[in-house]
């Protein structure tokens, strides 16, 4: 072998190393690297991206944080950790729904624990990302599963049966599981690990993956926007969270209370009161900005950055409030009746977020009151669901009263006066579409059904609260009955404009008189009121 053969083998021998180092390099992870502090009872391990407390009170903690660090170097072999925040306590029974997993030692033991720290390593929301991250992180073999069969009979949703594993049966929560799974996979081999991993994944993601699988996409269409913001928790024995990410409308649901053997379809319940929620919202907001666009431009930011609010369905609590309630500042909604949620909603809108800005909001409640009813009747759609049962009650009353005999006399005739001014103003009871896209015709029936309530308690003998107004102060409403107010409102608002009442929101009222703000005393409005209803509303002096 000549010279030039010996040198060009060398080289080509050199070359081969320095690639296979360079490749052996590329493939090795780093281990992750902690530092150990002590601080008030607490071991505390951190750097840049992941910081672990535990209690010293823990037994075997040396134990406990090893057991802890093997998991995160599983993930972060798959994909560096971004922020992550674990606290490891006696007291934490399970992960708490919020940024930092909270939990005792024996929840690190379960599957679930997992997978919390793949979701919060990333900020991944959705339980299906974390279902099948789980098994492609851990090598986890799916159940074989036909799709074709399976959904066939169910609509194909990313949320899904599992989530409601005491309300779902085997073959639901496995069929759906399996799907996670595979969907996860599919979407990976197809190179968008980052838009998983930032839970930004598109229907045209999934389209040629359900295709092959036989699968029905036109469910999952109409909940699209659910795709990427959704997680549910299950965090004691019969109690459920559902947390949405903060978009249109970030919120928690709590149906705990909810009786486990009434519950059927129960993700898709869900899914559609989210949906509707998210409407109702959005219209609200988008009817603001149209109709008061001076003081949408002015608040936008806050209108905008709502706190996550926690809606606590208390069916089964006793003196509960009709539909719902909500206590001033906080951030718990409680409804029995979720078509009660935009009224509650409004509450929060115009004083939660505005206390957070450093706005003072000081209004009396009949200002309050009336924006959220005012809100609530001509933008969303749980009024018009409302309207449509008083629709049918009126129509068919003597037919659901007979039984009980009740609703005779005066009281009966009450229901059909209610009825009949309703028709008598053009309002057509049987086709609720029509009122629902005609704002007027949601004012008026507002008008006929609070001053028709007010006349019906009357001549129940229950009492109604209608003191005297001696001040011309902006309080003085405030005397008016709750009912009754929701008319005043409706009235102002049409005589003044949307954008006035709102700014009341933000108005001092230390010393403010109806005089500075409308022109005209307390007494004069209410005259102006009253004028007003009889020259609109063919009818209405019979139940003034």
């Amino acid at each position: 072998m000549n010279i030039k053969k010996i040198i060009l083998i060398i080289l080509i021998s050199i070359f081969l190393i320095g690639c296979t180092k360079i490749n052996e390099k590329d493939i090795v992870q780093t281990s992750i690297e902690l530092t150990e502090v002590s601080e008030d009872g607490l071991i505390i391990y951190q750097n840049d991206n992941i910081k672990i407390k535990i209690s010293n009170k823990v037994e075997n903690l040396k134990d406990i944080y090893k057991k802890i660090l093997n998991e995160l170097q599983k993930i972060d072999e798959f994909s560096p950790i971004e922020n992550l925040e674990i606290e490891i306590s006696k007291k934490y029974m399970v992960p708490k729904v919020d940024k930092i997993i909270r939990c005792d030692t024996k929840f690190i033991e379960t599957e679930e624990f997992k997978k919390e720290l793949i979701k919060k390593s990333y900020g991944i929301y959705d339980n299906w990302i974390s279902e099948g991250l789980y098994a492609k992180i851990y090598n986890i073999e799916k159940k074989e599963v036909d799709f074709v069969t399976y959904y066939s009979n169910n609509d194909f949703s990313l949320f899904g049966a599992r989530f409601f594993e005491p309300f779902s049966s085997k073959e639901e929560i496995e069929s759906v599981k399996a799907a996670s799974i595979d969907l996860v996979k599919y979407i990976l081999k197809n190179n968008k690990k980052v838009e998983i991993l930032k839970s930004k994944i598109e229907l045209s993601d999934i389209e040629d993956w359900a295709k092959e699988k036989g699968i029905d996409l036109g469910y999952q269409r109409e909940i699209d926007s659910l795709m990427n913001r959704m997680e549910a928790i299950n965090n004691m024995a019969n109690k459920f969270i559902i947390n949405t990410k903060e978009e249109i409308n970030g919120f928690k649901i709590d149906i705990s209370t909810v009786e486990i053997n009434e519950q059927y379809n129960t993700a898709e319940k869900i899914e559609q009161i989210i949906l509707r929620f998210d409407r109702d919202i959005l219209a609200i907001k988008k009817g603001i900005e149209k109709d008061a666009p001076k003081f949408y431009s002015e608040y936008k930011e806050v209108l905008n950055n709502v706190p996550k609010v926690e809606y606590i369905f208390d069916t089964n609590v006793d003196g509960f409030a009709d539909g719902g309630y909500i206590m001033t500042g906080s951030e718990k909604i409680h409804l029995r009746d979720i078509n009660a949620h935009s009224h509650e909603y409004c509450h929060l809108l115009f004083h939660k977020p505005f206390m957070e800005k450093g706005i003072v909001i000081a209004k009396p409640n009949w200002i309050d009151e009336g924006i959220a009813n005012y809100l609530d009747v001509v933008y969303s759609e749980a009024t018009i669901i409302v309207m449509e049962d008083i629709f049918d009650y009126l129509i068919n009353f003597r037919t659901y009263e007979a039984e009980s005999e009740r609703l005779v006399g005066d009281e009966a005739k009450m229901i059909d006066k209610q009825l009949e001014l309703l028709i008598e103003n053009d309002i057509d009871v049987t086709d609720i579409e029509e009122v629902a896209k005609d704002k007027n015709k949601r004012i008026l029936e507002n008008h006929l059904k609070f001053l028709s309530n007010v006349k019906y308690r009357k001549i129940m003998g229950i009492k109604v609260n209608e003191g005297d107004a001696p001040m011309d102060l902006m309080t003085e409403g405030d005397s008016m009955d709750y009912h009754k107010n929701f008319s005043f409102f409706n009235y102002l608002v049409e005589e003044y404009g949307l954008e006035k009442m709102l700014y009341l929101n933000v108005a001092d009222f230390n010393g403010l008189t109806y005089k500075e703000v409308f022109g005209k005393t307390f007494e004069e409005l209410e005259v102006d009121w009253m004028k007003y209803l009889k020259e609109n509303i063919k009818g209405i002096e019979s139940i003034l």
